[in-house]
């Protein structure tokens, strides 16, 4: 199985939805260029930075990462030795949506981040968008 196989059959196992090639138009929705994918668990690495805030990943209902699939790595070792000494300010490993059990141990997804997350695999890399918004969807 190839590492982006294995990256899409892992993120939906964790709660995401895949896309490849196009970035869904999904009103209101935050949209962040991942880092990294890691193929073992499914889960995008998003770095904070100017360019990237934290906020577009974490305050909308909905969120949007597109990935390039030359970005999929096999797991944590792999990410670390990409990254080296070079470590953004945040780094987020983000496995599906939000969720949290701490009120008498109910599962209730989106409660301290987005109930709902997309990934979107592109083949090349993907050209940078100002505002956090998809190609055609407006600030």
């Amino acid at each position: 199985m190839s590492l982006v196989d294995e990256f899409v059959r892992n993120a939906e196992t964790a709660g995401f939805t895949v896309h490849r090639g196009t970035a869904p138009g999904i009103e209101g929705a935050g949209v962040s260029h991942a880092l990294y994918g890691l193929a073992d668990t499914g889960s995008v690495v998003l770095a904070a930075s100017p360019e990237e805030p934290r906020a577009r990943s974490l305050l909308p209902a909905v969120h949007v990462s597109l990935l390039a699939e030359d970005r999929i790595l096999p797991g944590l070792p792999e990410l670390f030795e990409a990254l080296g000494d070079d470590l953004p300010s945040a780094l987020a490993i983000v496995t599906g949506p939000s969720r949290s059990a701490d009120i008498e141990q109910h599962l209730v997804v989106g409660v301290h981040g987005p109930g709902a997350v997309h990934v979107v695999l592109a083949p090349a890399p993907i050209p940078a968008m100002s505002g956090g918004q998809s190609p055609g969807h407006g600030s």
